[in-house]
C-alpha cells in the first residue's frame, strides 16, 4: 500500500498538484555526477575549446561566426579541438588562406579568448589540410603575459 500511495503521489507531483516537499525523499545520486565520471578526456578538451571559441565570440558580442565579414578567415572557422592543455586549435574551412591572414586569426583569438581565461597558452590556426598554419602564443599579446 506504501507503494502505491507513494507511486501516487509521484505522479500528482509531476503532474503539478502536489508539491516535491510533500513528496518522500527517496535517495538517488545525481545524474550529473555520473556523467562526469564517464567523459573521457576527450569531451572534456572539447568543452575547454568550445568555451574559448565562446569567449572569443563573446568578445565580438557575436553569437556565431555568420556575424563576420564574408572574405574573413573568422566567417571561415569551420572546427575547433585542444589537442593538449592550454592549446587550442582552429581549422578554416579551405586551403585558400595566407600564413598572414591565419596569423592574424590566430593573434585575434588569443587577443579575445586570453584575457577571459589564463589557462589559454597558445592558438593555432590551421587551414583545412594542416598545410598552412599559424601560432600565437599567450606572450605574444601584450598585456596577457
Amino acid at each position: 500500500m506504501k507503494k502505491v500511495a507513494t507511486v501516487a503521489l509521484l505522479v500528482l507531483a509531476l503532474t503539478g498538484c502536489v508539491s516535491e516537499s510533500s513528496l518522500p525523499q527517496i535517495y538517488s545520486p545525481p545524474a550529473v555526477e555520473t556523467a562526469i565520471k564517464e567523459a573521457s578526456a576527450e569531451d572534456l578538451s572539447q568543452a575547454w575549446a568550445d568555451t574559448q571559441i565562446n569567449h572569443f565570440l563573446n568578445g565580438y558580442g557575436a553569437a556565431s561566426f555568420a556575424g563576420f565579414l564574408e572574405g574573413t578567415p573568422h566567417r571561415n572557422i569551420d572546427s575547433w579541438s585542444s589537442p593538449e592543455e592550454g592549446v587550442l586549435v582552429v581549422r578554416v574551412s579551405s586551403n585558400n588562406w595566407e600564413e598572414k591572414y591565419l596569423s592574424s586569426l590566430a593573434f585575434d583569438m588569443m587577443g579575445k579568448a586570453g584575457w577571459e581565461d589564463h589557462s589559454l597558452k597558445l592558438v593555432r590556426v590551421t587551414s583545412y589540410d594542416g598545410s598552412v598554419w599559424a601560432d600565437t602564443p599567450r606572450a605574444h599579446v601584450n598585456g596577457l603575459h
